[in-house]
């Protein structure tokens, strides 16, 4: 049985509750991505921001207009809360506290149901309360191609491959602020993801070439500049 680290895209793009709602909207668009995790100063999951938290907000006009008679029956802290929402100007202003997480030896099946369950396009892989990784839609799709693919049936030989340059990667600690997937088929590597250095793309390619097993290495790596430097 395959479990969410088997998958898992390895590294995420993260925020921190005071960087501003701006930049974790510009890091959505400039990964591709539609939420990220928000960490504290040591690394700790304590938030996401998705598309969703960004779509009532009164830049686009679309912050919840109610009619005044319901205004008035409704709880004041209440339409605080809708206000800080819709005009804050921090993360921690419009994040969803107490975020959805899996553990990277879940089985695919807990991982499914929650995403089902709660409508979530992607979700944190948190070990000992720090986020090493997403799992998302895309993530499923991309086993499902393999498993459609006759000669791209995963071995466990393969499995092997893939979690040692996982942990070899987790050792060298260079994809904590971007992204890696890793695909093996029949000793067969594919790298995919972003890094944001192109000396980073070498060594795991390097890394991924000296792994007994592997016959070949196929570099999808994209290299994107960070747009900036988040507070530590």
């Amino acid at each position: 049985m395959m479990n969410v680290g088997d998958i898992m895209t390895m590294g995420a793009a993260t925020v921190h509750p005071d960087t501003s709602v701006l930049e974790a909207a510009q890091l959505m668009l400039h990964h591709g991505i539609s939420g990220v995790p928000v960490v504290d100063k040591e690394g700790r999951l304590v938030g996401m921001v998705t598309e969703r938290d960004l779509l009532r907000r009164a830049e686009t006009g679309t912050e919840h207009r109610r009619p005044r008679w319901l205004s008035f029956l409704m709880d004041p802290a209440a339409r605080a809360e809708d206000y800080v929402r819709s005009h804050g100007r921090k993360v921690s202003d419009v994040m969803t506290q107490d975020p959805q997480s899996v553990a990277p030896d879940a089985p695919l099946t807990d991982a499914v149901d929650l995403m089902e369950r709660r409508g979530f396009k992607r979700l944190p892989v948190v070990r000992d309360g720090k986020v090493v990784g997403i799992v998302s839609r895309a993530n499923f799709l991309r086993v499902l191609a393999r498993r459609l693919e006759d000669a791209a049936q995963a071995t466990a030989e393969d499995m092997d491959i893939r979690r040692r340059i996982l942990e070899e990667v987790d050792r060298e600690g260079w994809v904590s602020n971007a992204s890696l997937d890793v695909v093996v088929n029949a000793g067969k590597v594919e790298l995919d993801g972003t890094v944001d250095d192109e000396r980073v793309r070498d060594a795991l390619r390097v890394l991924a070439e000296n792994e007994p097993g592997v016959s070949e290495v196929v570099d999808r790596l994209r290299v994107q500049r960070p747009m900036t430097q988040w507070p530590i």
